[in-house]
């Protein structure tokens, strides 16, 4: 017995640190299937192979990204890349060090994984990884996030030219779109990108990344949180 509670308080430490995500490359290597280009007429998007410098995420240590592969425009006239991802089904495809920093944003806090295994109901968080090399020429790039087909009320618009460290619009590394909560984990949650114009290089992606982030918090939880922070302000007025 006096074995049991160090290997059993071991196996809660290793479970409860583990650094998981499912992540969709456009390049096929990770996340294959997930990812499709609908431009009208079946049309495909032209590939490259960004330089050393285009993503600076190859370069942390440790990597955050595999590839430097990143796909760019079409010959459609309406172009836009799809990826989508089912957390029931979608086994975690990759492990991250505890701490690992996705994106070290300046002056803004650095955003780091979460360290907790998905699949199930709660939280995600849906990144985004696009080389930071200039000469777009679709304008403005909005993404969009629906859950089971449906538009889940999470958007974001960006320059994808810019670097701008202050604004997370194109630093090379991971960077967050945003928080979506998910009731249902067999779900289908799609990433729809497009930009303004379609062109030669409308638009560039090189992945997206989901990430579990936790339980969504209870009614009553949140009720008791506000609550207290009423409270707390009203103790000051006083």
């Amino acid at each position: 017995m006096k074995h049991l509670l160090p290997l059993t308080l071991a196996a809660l430490i290793i479970s409860s640190t583990s650094q998981a995500a499912y992540i969709i490359a456009t390049d096929g290597s990770l996340g294959a299937g997930h990812y499709t280009y609908t431009g009208p007429g079946g049309t495909t998007a032209s590939t490259s192979t960004a330089s050393a410098g285009n993503l600076p995420a190859t370069t942390d240590s440790p990597a955050t990204f595999f590839t430097l592969n990143h796909v760019f425009g079409g010959n459609g006239t309406t172009d836009e890349y799809t990826f989508t991802y089912t957390p029931a089904t979608d086994t975690d495809n990759q492990t991250f060090a505890p701490g690992t920093v996705l994106n070290s944003q300046g002056t803004l806090p650095d955003l780091t994984a979460t360290g907790l295994a998905a699949g199930t109901a709660g939280l995600y968080n849906i990144y985004r990884l696009h080389p930071a090399n200039p000469g777009v020429s679709g304008g403005l790039t909005t993404y969009q996030v629906l859950i089971g087909g449906s538009p889940a009320g999470l958007t974001q618009t960006i320059d994808q030219n810019a670097a701008d460290f202050t604004t997370g619009s194109n630093t090379g590394r991971w960077e967050l779109i945003g928080t979506l909560p998910v009731t249902d984990p067999s779900s289908e949650i799609t990433v729809t990108m497009t930009p303004e114009n379609s062109t030669y290089v409308s638009m560039r992606a090189s992945g997206i990344m989901f990430e579990f982030a936790g339980p969504i918090p209870e009614p009553a939880t949140t009720i008791l949180l506000a609550t207290g922070l009423l409270a707390l302000v009203g103790r000051r007025r006083r």
